[in-house]
């Protein structure tokens, strides 16, 4: 269970965050959205426990959280099956145990093909997969995903939300996902919330409203990043 309670996050006199307050239980899936600067990055890091709040308290009883940036931020002296392992030997992996889940995971986006590659001979949508792969292989009991997909063309994403929602099925893991993109993202998740002035507007999402809700929320980001600051 994550369990946020009336958390507020300010920087300086820029209140970001206002006494926000979530439950996330296991496998449980919820959407994030808003414009830019309106705090999506910063709830995901105090979820992650990388951030204090202002005031409120976060408390986090998964045990194996992941949470995973807009950027690949892979290692540049180190190969691509390299920078999965690493993080999997550091969990007590044996050798041979890291490389085999390493390459395993790298099959499952289309790169085992570029295990050996240093990160500097990726592109910008391999690099993503790559770091895509390497959250699975540590496999995480919650996914907090920071616009993972934001940089890249519409068919990658398609297939990269794909494999989290099946990796969400089979594990049971819960996941917190970010975006830009209502209409991808309501078919991803169960609720979306929606940061407005600080605060959660809760959406839940059902077989029969999720692009009647995708709409709504359309319009509620053109209205936030239209309005004068």
């Amino acid at each position: 269970m994550l369990d946020l309670r009336n958390v507020s996050l300010a920087y300086g006199p820029r209140q970001v965050l206002r006494e926000i307050s979530l439950q996330v239980a296991a496998g449980e899936r919820f959407g994030l959205l808003g414009a830019s600067g309106n705090g999506k990055s910063s709830l995901l890091r105090i979820a992650a426990g990388i951030t204090a709040p202002s005031s409120g308290s976060c408390i986090n009883q998964f045990l194996s959280p992941i949470l995973l940036f807009q950027e690949p931020r892979l290692l540049p002296w180190r190969r691509v099956r390299e920078n999965l392992e690493i993080p999997l030997r550091a969990m007590g992996l044996s050798k041979e145990e890291a490389t085999e889940r390493s390459l395993e995971w790298l099959y499952n986006v289309d790169l085992k093909e570029c295990a050996e590659s240093w990160p500097s001979e990726l592109s910008g949508g391999m690099a993503q997969r790559a770091a895509l792969a390497r959250a699975f292989a540590m496999q995480p009991d919650l996914l907090l995903l920071d616009e993972p997909f934001s940089a890249l063309d519409p068919a990658l994403r398609n297939s990269l939300s794909n494999l989290c929602m099946d990796y969400i099925r089979t594990s049971g893991a819960a996941m917190i996902c970010s975006s830009h993109h209502p209409q991808e993202l309501v078919r991803m998740v169960d609720h979306c919330l929606l940061i407005h002035q600080g605060q959660l507007l809760h959406y839940t999402i059902d077989a029969g409203n999720p692009q009647q809700v995708a709409q709504e929320l359309h319009t509620r980001l053109t209205e936030q990043e239209t309005a004068p600051p």
